[in-house]
């Protein structure tokens, strides 16, 4: 029931309905002083300002313990990109620029517009239901989190494609999306907690994004490294083939040899220590050194206790020119790695080492996890020598088999350029 109040006085004219018979008086009283109809035309009687505390007392109850998107991300940086960032730059470490970028990366996802994939409600609670859910069109990162569904996070990916953004770029950032939503139960327990173990961006239909992920595969024959590293040396600076040669022989990306310094390289042992601040996945990992990597350290004049003083912007630009000249532009420094990798895959032949039944263990993924992975390394730094297609993802880092055995097939004398 409504209980409806019109009023034709002069030029005062208003028709207003109420849920209560009290409201209804109340406006009624207001709308016979001078001073009443003045706050009636400006939406400030005392019927309308007791709805819009009673809509605001609502609003802040539902809300309560709701953690909007932008607030997500905030955290996510705070805890896990900042920190990391600042150790970067604090030991003066080549993945500074990555964590920047990453920063960069976080600021960005919270800023495209989508629509709402809910109804907009009726009623008489409407206004209640709209102001707390957010049914306008707005930034991702305004929405409340646990208003977001698969139609949002959908609605995301359409709109991002939409805006011209390759299916890759779309695909790194509902990734990261997933990430912080997924970190919520360390950086707002709170706000986890309301989700009930739900990640709207698990849930998106990625059918769009299938086949973003551009699979280079170049590898540098054994002509063009000769011829590379004849224009190499030929710079001034003899770092730039130093780099190059070990590149090319440990696997190694740019920014962990730019970062190197004198105290992880053990040439006794043929090993590297890589900190988990200096490696793309944030963890700790050895590097093995075959012969030509060591000869090619032993051929560096040691200065202080960095090994290669290029940054990676002059690196580049050096390398760049390099290429040009050598009549290689089509080489990027990454295909060392990928080169790397193929030719070490055309000489393993040895087979994994079945153990769990002679030492009765009941899980064989933990038994080579906590035991024989660490036996293999010793061997392998030991042999000096990569030997297994599981030492070679040690080496250059790789976390499964299906990442290494894209490569399998690179060989570098028939390989067909991009």
């Amino acid at each position: 029931m409504r209980y409806r109040v019109r009023i034709e006085r002069g030029d005062f004219v208003v028709d207003r309905s109420f849920a209560d018979v009290e409201r209804a008086k109340m406006f009624l009283e207001d709308s016979k002083t001078p001073q009443g109809r003045l706050l009636i035309a400006q939406g400030r009687d005392r019927a309308s300002m007791l709805v819009d505390e009673v809509e605001r007392l609502a609003i802040e109850f539902i809300q309560e313990g709701r953690a909007k998107l932008s607030d997500a991300i905030d955290g996510y940086m705070r805890a896990y990109v900042s920190p990391k960032l600042e150790s970067a730059i604090d030991k003066e470490r080549q993945t500074a620029k990555a964590a920047r970028a990453r920063l960069e990366h976080c600021k960005t996802i919270r800023i495209p517009y989508i629509k709402p994939g809910f109804a907009v409600p009726s009623g008489p609670l409407a206004s209640l239901r709209q102001h707390a859910k957010g049914y306008d069109e707005k930034a991702i990162g305004d929405f409340y989190i646990d208003d977001l569904t698969e139609q949002e996070t959908t609605e995301y990916i359409n709109t991002r494609l939409k805006d011209g953004k390759a299916r890759s770029t779309v695909k790194r950032e509902i990734y990261a999306l997933q990430s912080v939503v997924n970190k919520l139960r360390y950086t707002d327990n709170k706000a986890w907690k309301r989700l009930n173990g739900h990640n709207p961006f698990l849930l998106a239909d990625k059918t769009r994004l299938k086949g973003g992920e551009h699979r280079r595969r170049r590898v540098i024959t054994e002509e063009e490294e000769a011829a590379l590293l004849t224009e190499l040396r030929r710079c001034r600076n003899p770092e730039m083939t130093l780099i190059f040669a070990l590149a090319i022989s440990t696997g190694m990306r740019r920014a962990e040899l730019l970062g190197l310094q004198w105290a992880q390289i053990d040439l006794d042992r043929g090993v590297i220590h890589m900190d988990a601040d200096q490696t793309k996945a944030s963890e700790d990992r050895l590097v093995i050194l075959l012969p030509e990597a060591k000869e090619a350290f032993k051929a560096i004049q040691r200065v202080d206790e960095r090994v290669f003083h290029y940054k990676i912007e002059g690196f580049k630009t050096n390398f760049r020119r390099v290429l040009e000249r050598a009549g290689l532009s089509d080489i990027h420094m990454h295909d060392t790695r990928r080169s790397f990798i193929s030719r070490v895959l055309k000489n393993i032949t040895a087979s994994p080492v079945a153990i769990a039944d002679m030492v009765g263990a009941r899980s064989v993924a933990n038994l080579e996890r906590r035991t024989i992975d660490r036996i293999r390394q010793n061997d392998m730094v030991e042999a000096g020598a990569i030997a297994t297609e599981q030492e070679l993802r040690w080496t250059v880092h790789h976390k499964d088999g299906q990442t290494t055995a894209r490569y399998a097939n690179m060989i570098p004398d028939k390989a067909s350029k991009e």
